[in-house]
């Protein structure tokens, strides 16, 4: 018998005569083989992540050279078919921000991890892939951590099991990282270890990211709003054959499945995770999408119970395709936890704990609403239709889940030798930040720049382990220019100036062109906040005024100065919208906006703000409403791309007042106002606990329905709110009162 066998390793084909017993050993040693090199050993799983690359590799098809000249290189099966996997199901931020040799060393340290970890071999395939090998944990900065820490983190755990290193792990997270909160731009895991600090988003997503690198299957789970009080929380859960732990992020416990929020989590109304790539697990899912599918972790921490929301048309038909937000009150707004599309049938279902949810159905502008005792819900009908616009006014009684009984806790002495390593921990972190530039360091750089002493002592104390870039691009920079320096890092928020890199800086001080509408007044408020300021919304910060001032067409930079509006056609033109496709929604930085020419819809508009501020235009988000502007002939306008439906330029104004001073009603505490689009009411973004008082000036907001939401919490279990309804016409000036409930025995 003759047979060809290709040799696996070198490509060289041999023909010979074999005996049969020896041609069956051959093939079963080449099937063998043929598995051990493959990371995707199912072909059906394997075919759907090839056709999802294909996909995404037309998708970004103007990152071509940047994204998949890597696959030229010399690479195993193994590799390849990691890279295909994270390209497949990747976000348009990592498409647009990062290149193919950092995906590639990336995936290597997994590998190796895979290889080398005492249990790397009993992962099995789809948990690796979906919660070991992506580089992406949530909507973090993304960087070389696992490359920089492999070492460092697989000396620590050696000897150990996977149970005993992922303990181990989180005290190696707590002499590095302790909790403070922050803004909500999450920064990465290295540079949460330069300021030793982070809250519970970014602790989570560092432990994570640990984990991950030695190989763990590692993933952050979160409660988005607790019921019983105005805050959310994450953390990390690990899998350990076949079932999932928990663990606080960087606060290490003696065992696992136990943390100081165990007891919260038995009243949260929602725990859930996102599993990156095309799911193959039995968990409770949520919602499916082609990229992740969000699981629903909620059965693990607390009792839970699944409602069924049927939703029906005028002739009493089910309504396909509606979608269902079961929201929760937190922040002083209804928060969807979830929205879950109507299936043929007018079906939605969703599993949540035992308190109080108002169910918000809605299908094009149609919309009908009502709040529910979950316990005492099984299937709740709704028709949308409703048309509650005007003045009208709905009280609302929530509970929170009650308060169950304590579960057991380590035993003393596990407790106390916990608490020792605790102490200990704390004391190697403080040594690293006791490292830090000192005040007194801080003014004498100030003295021999020539610089105020007390701004320059106040900024290097607050970049604190990114000391040495702030320093470094000080120095760096002309006399002539230091002016403006120094106003460009205190209009930076603080956590941009913890991890922030001097190049970055110098780019955005040394291509500021002085604004062409607001004339003589260069050092103004309009300058600095809105040409200067490199900072948009919550994107990563990238050096993007000299890459636009060069990349873009002549005409346009030059004829752009002086009409906006060419900068919108150019976006227009050139940018293809996939919101989709973002679904992390971490913004794509303006630069790789432009390069990728596929955004998200808020990304292309911090993208037009960017564009707008290099050729010296003032430009913003405005604050409420997010809708891109640019300051011209002394007025803030709205700009609206070919893909949206312009607001009436007519504004309305809106006046707030409150007589309540026990308390005062703040904003994102007591109360919110939101407006109507899609069949939903979108809550305006102002600063959080924002006093009514401090609404000084009358809001200008374009015509349209509006919602006032209110709430006071008695106690951790009961809240009574109040939704009422309004309208705004172009033009017209309106006052609110804002009044806060009282309980009757209130005075």
């Amino acid at each position: 018998m003759k047979i060809s066998l290709k040799n696996v390793e070198t490509g060289h084909v041999e023909t010979g005569l074999r005996p049969v017993s020896t041609i069956l050993a051959l093939i079963i040693m080449l099937i063998t083989s043929c598995s051990a090199n493959h990371l995707i050993n199912d072909s059906k799983y394997l075919a759907i992540t090839e056709k999802a690359f294909n996909q995404r590799k037309q998708l970004a098809i103007n990152r071509d050279s940047a994204l998949f000249s890597v696959f030229n290189q010399n690479l195993s099966t193994k590799q390849s078919e990691a890279l295909k996997f994270l390209y497949a199901f990747m976000p348009l931020s990592d498409l647009a921000g990062y290149n193919g040799d950092f995906f590639l060393a990336n995936i290597n340290m997994s590998l190796r991890a895979q290889s080398e970890s005492k249990w790397g071999k009993d992962i099995p395939e789809d948990v690796f892939l979906h919660y070991v090998l992506p580089c992406r944990i949530n909507n973090e900065n993304l960087d070389s951590f696992r490359i920089t820490y492999y070492n460092e983190l697989m000396t620590r755990i050696k000897g150990k099991d996977i149970t005993e290193a992922a303990l181990e792990i989180n005290h190696w997270c707590h002499e590095k990282v302790s909790y403070q909160p922050a803004d909500d731009r999450t920064s990465s895991p290295m540079s949460t270890i330069l300021s030793a600090r982070g809250r519970c988003g970014e602790e989570s997503t560092f432990a994570v990211a640990a984990l991950r690198t030695i190989g763990i299957p590692a993933r952050q789970v979160y409660t988005p709003r607790w019921a019983h009080t105005d805050d959310n929380h994450a953390w990390v859960e690990i899998w350990f054959k076949g079932e999932w732990y928990y663990m606080g992020a960087c606060e290490p416990e003696p065992v696992l499945d136990r943390g100081w929020f165990t007891e919260p989590a038995r009243r949260a109304m929602l725990v859930h995770t996102k599993s990156f790539g095309a799911y193959r697990g039995n968990e409770n899912v949520i919602n499916m999408y082609n990229n992740y599918t969000d699981v629903n972790n909620l059965a693990k921490y607390a009792i839970s119970k699944k409602i069924t929301v049927k939703v029906l048309d005028n002739d009493n038909m089910p309504l396909s395709n509606a979608q269902v937000e079961y929201q929760l009150y937190n922040y002083a707004e209804f928060y969807p936890l979830a929205v879950v599309p109507t299936n043929k049938y007018g079906i939605s279902q969703f599993e949540t704990g035992l308190g109080d949810l108002l169910i918000w159905a809605h299908k094009g502008d149609n919309f009908d609403f009502k709040k529910i005792s979950v316990d005492e819900t099984d299937t709740l009908i709704l028709k949308p239709g409703r048309k509650e616009f005007g003045n009208s006014s709905n009280d609302l009684d929530l509970d929170a889940p009650i308060i169950r009984s304590s579960l057991p806790v380590p035993s003393q002495k596990l407790t106390e030798q916990n608490s020792e390593r605790i102490n200990k921990e704390n004391i190697i972190r403080q040594k690293y930040i006791d490292s830090w530039m000192k005040p007194a360091e801080a003014k004498v750089l100030a003295l021999r720049l020539n610089i105020d002493t007390s701004r320059v002592m106040s900024i290097i104390a607050k970049s604190m382990g990114n000391y040495k870039e702030i320093s470094s691009f000080l120095s760096g920079t002309p006399d002539s220019l230091r002016t403006f320096a120094m106003s460009l890092l205190e209009i930076l928020p603080d956590k941009d100036l913890r991890d922030i890199r001097g190049y970055i800086l110098s780019d955005h001080l040394r291509n500021s062109t002085l604004p062409v509408n607001v004339p003589g007044e260069s050092d103004n408020k309009i300058f600095l906040d809105y040409i200067l300021n490199p900072r948009v919304a919550n994107e990563l910060l990238v050096p993007w005024r000299h890459y636009f001032l060069t990349k873009l067409a002549s005409a346009l930079v030059i004829n752009g100065t002086h009409n906006p509006l060419l900068i919108v056609q150019y976006l227009n033109d050139n940018i293809r919208i996939a919101d989709d496709e973002n679904y992390y929604q971490t913004p794509i930085a303006p630069v790789g906006v432009n390069e990728l020419k596929v955004s998200d819809t808020g990304s292309r508009a911090i993208c037009f703000v960017a564009i707008c501020r290099s050729l010296g235009i003032p430009s913003r988000l405005e604050p409420g409403r997010n809708v891109p502007q640019y300051f011209f002939n002394k007025n803030w306008n709205d700009v609206y791309f070919s893909d949206q439906k312009p607001t009436d330029q007519k504004k309305g104004y809106l006046k707030l007042q409150s007589v309540d001073t026990k308390p005062v009603p703040k904003y994102y505490i007591h109360f919110t106002i939101a407006r109507f689009d899609g069949g939903r009411y979108n809550t305006l973004e102002y600063d959080y606990n924002k006093k009514i008082s401090d609404f000084k000036e009358e809001l200008p907001l374009p015509p349209g329905h509006y919602m006032l939401v209110t709430g006071n919490r008695l106690n951790n279990s009961k809240i009574l709110s109040n939704i009422t309804f309004f309208d705004l016409a172009g033009n017209e000036h309106k006052t609110i009162e804002v009044k806060i409930r009282k309980y009757v025995s209130e005075k």
